[in-house]
């Protein structure tokens, strides 16, 4: 029997199928929940197969000999073995139950025999030098029985067996049971299969070349070019040779089973591929603008805005408290500060408990939220099959709505309050102190000096500074000198408020970000880094 092998590729042994095998299970397990169809149950079904047939011996090859009834199995079985053990009809079924022959001395034959599903089994030599030395021949029922439990006995084998030899006659070679059901299934197993004629006894010579001839371009058709077509007439023995040294070729090879085992990984994987709709696009992660657009809608949604609105009035708030003119701060300091209105940043709180003040998300942000995720993982998922990117959509949409209270825990978080004073502050604090002491002081002098005129009284002249009486000068001075002070402060504390809010925002932008990553952007990115576990998954099992 020909086993092709492309170019110089190395004979395959037990390790790399198990890697193959290995490789199919990882993509199963990652189609598993996103792939509908059978190909998933399929490929599963594959895995235990290969996994059951390399735990058993490597060195035993089953050929099974099926085909539909009548067409002489048993007898062409028997002819093989050299003795009659499967009961030979003509018309009718007789081969209720796989027999087998054994040309081996091997106990790993009953563990095989046993997940075959063979009960009768027949020693047919023991001999190392036998060219057949290593052989498990099965005889299997029809596939055509009007009987279910024989079709399935049948179809069992027809999954396991390592090399199939499709026995068929000259009136039933054509028949579509067995190309469409069975030959054109395994057109990966080219190389494992050997199609038979039997009973070309009964035709005219030139009759059993043209259905040769036929039944050749037939078998290519069903998509397997390497397989021997062989005439044989069990009765006769006529091509019997040809039989026995194709079966002593694949044999003597010991690779049949791994080949086998091979194919059907191979033949998963494909079958994977196409449900799956891969077209095999590179995957980008998405932009900038993407990220961006998710980032602003998140943070819209947390109140960015009326943080910074508050942070700023807040520090213009502690900035009047500190540097405005003191008998004004009264005025200042009935308003609420807006920060801890909002229940920002508030120090020595577990950060477990926090939750601030803020309104809670509008449906318009929150519109916007669910519309930017969706955009990030449309972007993500850019090129991924369908089923990668409805789970990806889901995934980002899911969280979207439900991340209202993760956004809330994440402003608490952010250290947006109780920026650190300037420490112009405190020289301006102190200097309206000095003004206010200057303008109470002058305010006492003029008094007395009034209460003293007013008692009829001598009263001393007070000193003048140019042409104005010192304590006119101490209290006008003090009064503007504190108003004027203020109203600088007031414009210097307008920049340090704006930059207390940039600092506000980057700080809750930051947070917001967090969740984003955690909830949005790192389960939509693993849902997409599946799919490249599935690929490799996929090439592994084809040995790629």
């Amino acid at each position: 029997m020909r086993l092709r092998r492309s170019g110089a590729e190395a004979p395959l042994d037990a390790a790399t199928v198990a890697a193959r095998c290995r490789g199919l299970e990882r993509a199963v397990a990652v189609a598993a929940d996103r792939i509908g169809g059978g190909a998933v149950q399929e490929a599963r079904q594959v895995v235990a197969r290969a996994s059951e047939r390399l735990a058993l011996s490597p060195d035993l090859t089953v050929v099974a000999l099926a085909g539909p009834t009548g067409a002489g199995k048993s007898s062409l079985f028997n002819v093989l073995v050299g003795e009659t053990i499967a009961t030979v009809a003509v018309t009718r079924p007789t081969t209720d139950r796989p027999a087998a022959g054994l040309w081996t001395g091997s106990p790993d034959a009953s563990a095989l025999l046993e997940w075959l599903g063979v009960t009768r089994a027949h020693a047919v030599g023991t001999d190392a030098d036998d060219p057949m030395f290593g052989l498990v021949l099965l005889d299997l029922p029809d596939i055509d029985s009007t009987l279910d439990s024989h079709r399935d006995q049948a179809d069992r084998i027809v999954a396991r067996a390592d090399v199939m030899v499709w026995v068929l006659d000259p009136q039933k070679y054509a028949d579509a049971v067995v190309h469409d059901s069975y030959l054109a299934r395994y057109a990966r197993h080219s190389e494992l299969t050997i199609v038979v004629l039997n009973q070309v006894d009964l035709l005219s010579e030139p009759d059993a070349r043209a259905c040769l001839a036929h039944l050749r371009g037939l078998v290519t058709a069903d998509g397997l070019p390497d397989a021997q077509v062989l005439g044989v007439s069990a009765h006769t023995g006529a091509g019997l040779d040809d039989v026995r040294a194709a079966v002593s070729a694949v044999v003597a090879r010991r690779q049949a089973a791994l080949t086998r085992l091979a194919a059907d990984l191979a033949a998963a994987a494909q079958a994977l591929h196409r449900e799956a709709g891969d077209q095999g696009t590179p995957i980008s992660p998405p932009t900038g603008a993407v990220r961006r657009r998710l980032a602003d809608a998140m943070a819209e949604a947390a109140g960015v805005p009326l943080i910074e609105e508050a942070v700023t009035a807040s520090v213009r708030r502690a900035g009047a408290l500190r540097t405005g003119w003191p008998p004004l701060r009264l005025v200042t300091r009935v308003r609420r500060d807006p920060a801890a209105r909002l229940r920002l940043a508030r120090k020595g709180v577990d950060p477990r408990l926090l939750h601030t003040s803020l309104p809670s998300t509008s449906a318009v942000s929150q519109a916007e939220v669910a519309a930017a995720a969706r955009a990030y993982a449309t972007a993500a998922s850019d090129g991924c099959p369908p089923a990668w990117i409805r789970s990806s959509r889901a995934l980002a949409v899911t969280a979207a709505d439900a991340i209202g209270p993760q956004l809330d825990a994440a402003v608490a978080r952010a250290e947006v309050g109780s920026p650190r004073q300037p420490l112009w502050w405190r020289l301006a604090a102190g200097l309206q102190w000095l003004l206010l002491v200057a303008a109470v002081a002058g305010l006492v002098w003029l008094l007395g000096l009034f209460l003293v005129k007013s008692l009829a009284l001598a009263a001393p002249e007070p000193p003048r500074i140019g042409v104005v009486p010192a304590p006119t000068l101490l209290l006008t001075a003090g009064v503007l000198g504190g108003l004027l002070l203020g109203l600088i402060a007031a414009w210097s504390t307008r920049i340090t408020a704006r930059r207390a809010a940039a600092r506000a925002r980057a700080a809750v932008v930051a947070q917001v970000e967090e969740v984003a990553k955690v909830l949005i952007v790192e389960p939509v990115d693993g849902e997409v880094a599946t799919l490249a576990e599935f690929r490799l998954g996929l090439v592994a099992a084809q040995g790629r």
